[in-house]
């Protein structure tokens, strides 16, 4: 998602900069010739510099456009759009990109004694106070309540963001633990 956002701002960056302002020296160019009427003239000048001899024609046959000859075909004020859009997609990109960075090394693991949370907290089994499993069924995420010299935490399991099976072993083997521990 990262790096569809930042393609994308740097696609209204290209537009804003190098792709309408184009557009409308060209278009600007063909209007020339279309008020003097000398179009036939244009045909010779767009193919000397690769444009296509038909594009403005094509536009003005759009049914939206109704066959006005408006001053500008963009215009300043749509290139500042292009440069908010890109602005906000790139904003977006990046947060999500660092959101990506933050999360991509976290794991769930367990070893004989502890779980050990997302964030790396080692929190041993006779800590864990609760466990809800409201959601589990639904949507994989379970929450584990757990007490650490008299502070309360918790955590999420999320069968969808680490190991589907690792996880379903994790949740239970803390089942397991509980209930070892309330029938003790």
């Amino acid at each position: 998602m990262a790096v569809f956002l930042v393609g994308f701002a740097l696609y209204f960056f290209w537009d804003g900069a190098i792709g309408y302002p184009a557009a409308d020296r060209r278009y600007h160019e063909w209007k020339h010739f279309h008020d003097a009427g000398n179009l036939e003239q244009w045909q010779a000048v767009a193919l000397q510099n690769g444009w296509k001899s038909d594009e403005w024609e094509k536009w003005l046959a759009d049914p939206h456009q109704q066959g006005r000859i408006p001053a500008d075909y963009r215009g300043h004020g749509k290139y500042i759009e292009q440069f908010v859009c890109g602005t906000i997609a790139l904003a977006l990109g990046l947060v999500t990109l660092a959101y990506w960075f933050t999360q991509k090394d976290r794991v769930v693991r367990t070893d004989e004694e502890a779980v050990y949370s997302p964030a790396g907290t080692r929190i041993p089994f006779s800590a864990i106070t609760g466990l809800g499993k409201k959601k589990w069924e639904s949507k994989g995420f379970a929450t584990v309540l757990y007490q650490i010299d008299g502070r309360k935490g918790r955590f999420l399991l999320d069968d969808y963001k680490f190991d589907r099976d690792a996880t379903h072993h994790i949740l239970a083997e803390i089942e397991e633990k509980l209930l070892a521990r309330s029938s003790a």
